[in-house]
């Protein structure tokens, strides 16, 4: 039957439903019939005579059958699943306002380091007498060494001589 706090009237609810609508006939032997097919169907899931009439009557009552212990946790469960998918709406609402790079600045720039590393994978497209300051600023990244103000603007009219964009 399933679970012991499984709904003991899931598999024959269709049934019992096609039952009580054939209760609205205007021929009285359909109407008999009907009842008779409720009980019929009952006994079906009711081997300790523990699921009846009754017991049917009182599920209609309580509605879904739910506890209120059930109900909390599901409460609880559309909650956590809120807060998941908050929380992912607004990293992917970062990401598009500040790209998906690993090093961005708040202000959605690039940060100094990716542009070196950027500009160090592509200085072949570039004259050779910016090869030594180009190697030098993605030297300066594994220690964390910023560069001049000068030294930025230097790196970043290369990266966009490069075709780099700056969100």
């Amino acid at each position: 039957m399933g679970a012991p706090n499984s709904d003991p009237f899931a598999p024959i609810l269709h049934r019992l439903a096609s039952c009580i609508r054939l209760l609205l006939s205007a021929n009285s032997s359909e109407r008999t019939a009907a009842i008779l097919g409720v009980q019929r169907t009952l006994q079906t899931i009711s081997e300790d005579k523990s699921v009846d009439i009754h017991t049917l009557a009182k599920r209609i009552e309580s509605g879904s059958g739910l506890t209120d212990i059930d109900k909390q946790k599901i409460r609880s469960e559309i909650d956590n699943a809120r807060a998941i998918g908050y929380a992912e709406g607004v990293k992917a609402a970062e990401a598009k306002q500040h790209g998906t790079g690993a090093f961005r600045n708040t202000d959605g720039k690039l940060e100094w380091t990716e542009v070196a590393l950027f500009l160090q994978r592509e200085m072949h497209r570039l004259d050779a007498k910016h090869h030594d300051f180009i190697n030098n600023m993605a030297s300066r990244t594994v220690y964390g060494r910023e560069p001049t103000p000068n030294m930025h603007k230097y790196m970043h009219s290369l990266f966009h001589q490069l075709g780099g964009k700056i969100k």
